[in-house]
């Protein structure tokens, strides 16, 4: 052997160890790695497939035993009264951008599932649609898939149907899933500086001594409703997302509060975590025949809470506005603010309208207190002689002054009732246009444009404080208390400030009361002076 032969056999042999090693060697064990995976996850399904039939227990649905995951899509349906956002994990709404009469409104903005979504384990498809309705599919193991169907409808009323069909020869168990709500429920722009402490997770439960449903709050802490529930959802003070199950019985339900974002605070000057409320229905496990479908229907809302409308639909979903203490008073109030309204067309208008005849109606009542406090401004330099000499002598004090009560026919406790009778009804009031879906977009005059928000220009609550002050100024006795003057002084700016941002239809009907009480007391003074 010549040298030159060794070399090129040196060669050779290190070529076909270097291919050997780092080509032939690797696609091996690729290739057996990737046989081994298979196998594996066959021996998985058989496993899993195997645990479905097994009684007493239930198929986990996992990642693993369904197809390859894919990366999430969004689907969207346009109809008439939002556009409809859903996601392929877990079919459920991820956005839902209703079409608002002031403009779009996005009501599900916050990062989770979405609202309705079940198992998000699953990678969903579009399978079928029509103008108000959707349907997607999906595998959970081989032979065994879900179906979810959507029907909106104009009414509000929609139907929402999630079937699991089983293909395969044998019995199949599929373990407890849920329905997701939130995190989180948006409002209209008006209404979002309020919106942390009026969103919750509610309930509505029937219980047998009560002539009506009961709206119920489920919070983290909050224990499992003891009686069976109508529907359950988030709601807000203007929106309503509720899931009526239709002859299935749902599981336990579980709460939690999740921070969704940040806010600004005390005006702007800090910014604070937004929190919002998220909701899941727990479903009990199932076992599916072979060759079967089970299906599980049920009713679902989402959308404003629109008294007038709540009244023609089922399930009592007007138990969800709030009418506060004053309940009875409240619908009585929206009652007649909508009969007003049917006059004038009008909303600015029937709360005026509406105000003069409350004022009518408590007329005797008001008399009764601008009297009172107009004789006891006229007994006040007397009372603070008599003060002034008896001071040192309180039984004195007392029996003076009733003498001087009496002489004048006053009675102090008149100018009381008057007021007692009055806060019931601008409480409800209160709780029934600040909650009036039918004010939201209702427009007055001119730079009033919505009656549901404050107003943009402050000029309504501006009127208001300064009508309160000269009313103030003009029934307060010469030589009252200093400490009750300063109080009648701040109590007109208070307001004002209180009154800010309230709804602007409820500063409209208090600034109406103010202007005609100060009507009434100006009347009033003028003739007790002119019998004097």
């Amino acid at each position: 052997m010549n040298r030159q032969f060794l070399t090129t056999l040196m060669i050779f042999l290190l070529f076909l160890t270097g291919y050997n090693q780092f080509v032939v060697v690797p696609r091996a064990k690729a290739a057996q790695q990737a046989a081994e995976e298979q196998l594996r996850k066959q021996e998985q399904e058989k496993q899993t497939a195997a645990t479905l039939v097994r009684a007493g227990e239930t198929a986990l649905v996992s990642k693993e035993s369904a197809t390859a995951p894919k990366p999430e899509e969004l689907i969207t349906l346009n109809l008439p009264q939002a556009d409809v956002t859903f996601s392929s994990k877990g079919a459920g709404i991820k956005t839902y951008l209703f079409k608002d009469i002031l403009g779009d409104v996005d009501l599900t903005p916050y990062d989770g599932e979405g609202y309705f979504s079940t198992l998000p384990e699953i990678d969903f498809v579009e399978y079928s649609r029509t103008q108000n309705s959707i349907t997607f599919t999906g595998d959970i193991i081989a032979g065994f898939s879900v179906q979810k169907t959507y029907t909106f409808n104009e009414n509000g009323i929609n139907q929402l149907t999630v079937s699991f069909h089983n293909s395969t020869g044998r019995d199949l168990t599929l373990s407890p899933w849920k329905w997701n709500f939130g995190p989180g429920l948006a409002t209209v722009k008006s209404e979002m500086n309020d919106n942390e402490r009026e969103s919750k997770a509610v309930y509505l439960v029937q219980e047998e001594d009560k002539r009506k449903p009961t709206l119920e709050t489920f919070t983290p802490k909050s224990k499992q409703p003891s009686l069976p529930w109508m529907w359950a959802g988030l709601e807000n003070r203007y929106f309503l997302a509720v899931l009526i199950p239709q002859e299935w019985t749902p599981g336990e339900l579980s709460a939690q509060k999740v921070t969704v974002g940040k806010q600004k605070r005390f005006f702007g000057l800090s910014e604070g975590e937004l929190d919002g409320p998220a909701l899941q229905i727990a479903v009990p496990g199932v076992t599916v025949a072979a060759k079967s479908t089970v299906s599980y229907k049920s009713d679902f809302y989402f959308g404003p809470k629109d008294y007038k409308a709540f009244l023609k639909l089922p399930y009592h979903f007007e138990r969800s506005i709030a009418f506060g203490f004053f309940g009875s008073l409240g619908k009585l109030a929206r009652n007649v603010l909508e009969w007003l309204y049917g006059w004038t067309g009008n909303y600015g208008v029937a709360i005026i309208l509406m105000t003069i005849l409350i004022q009518l109606l408590l007329l005797r009542f008001t008399v009764m207190q601008l009297k009172s406090a107009a004789q006891m401004k006229k007994i006040q330099p007397e009372m603070k002689r008599i003060q002034e000499k008896y001071k040192g002598n309180p039984e004195a004090l007392n029996r003076e002054t009733l003498n001087l009560y009496r002489k004048h026919k006053v009675n102090p406790l008149s100018g009381c009732l008057p007021l007692l009778i009055q806060l019931p009804i601008f409480l409800a009031l209160f709780n029934a246009l600040r909650t009036s879906w039918a004010l939201h977009g209702a427009k007055f005059v001119l730079w009033i444009t919505d009656l549901s928000s404050k107003d943009p220009y402050y000029i309504l609550p501006l009127l208001m404080g300064a009508v309160m002050f000269f009313q103030q100024r003009h029934s307060m006795p010469a030589g009252t208390d200093p400490a009750q003057a300063a109080m009648f002084k701040y109590m007109p700016l208070i307001f004002t400030l209180l009154f800010m941002n309230f709804p602007s239809g409820l500063v409209l009907y208090w600034l109406t009361n103010s202007l005609l009480t100060f009507a009434i007391q100006v009347t009033l003074n003028r003739r007790i002076a002119k019998t004097n």
